[in-house]
């Protein structure tokens, strides 16, 4: 029996995210809201998703104990946290941002909420 592969569309999401990050600023949509750090709060729900994601493809291995999925899934986060940022410095009108990082980080870190309360 075929059963869903988390590992794809992890993989596409990355590909997404890399997307958005190439997007210069001016091509990015503008909110239209008077909050100041609405980035940041898209930046740990954009992390979130990608911590659940991750976890989703190392439980569907079924190869990696609770405790390896949760070191892994936190060493892949920072790094394509910091990929992500990194690359950012390369594109007009975006800049490399620790903010950025620290909201990606606790995206990935409350994702594991999620993975305790259904996993």
């Amino acid at each position: 029996m075929q059963y869903f592969q988390y590992k794809y569309l992890t993989f596409i999401y990355i590909l997404l995210i890399a997307l958005i990050s190439h997007l210069p600023s001016d091509n990015l949509p503008e909110s239209g809201s008077s909050f100041s750090n609405q980035d940041k709060i898209f930046h740990f729900f954009e992390f979130f998703i990608l911590g659940s994601l991750i976890q989703l493809s190392f439980l569907e291995s079924k190869s990696f104990s609770d405790n390896e999925i949760i070191f892994m899934t936190i060493i892949f986060g920072f790094i394509i946290g910091c990929f992500d940022e990194l690359h950012q410095n390369f594109i007009q009108g975006r800049h490399t941002s620790i903010d950025d990082l620290l909201f990606d980080c606790l995206g990935i870190l409350f994702s594991f909420v999620n993975y305790k309360n259904f996993y």
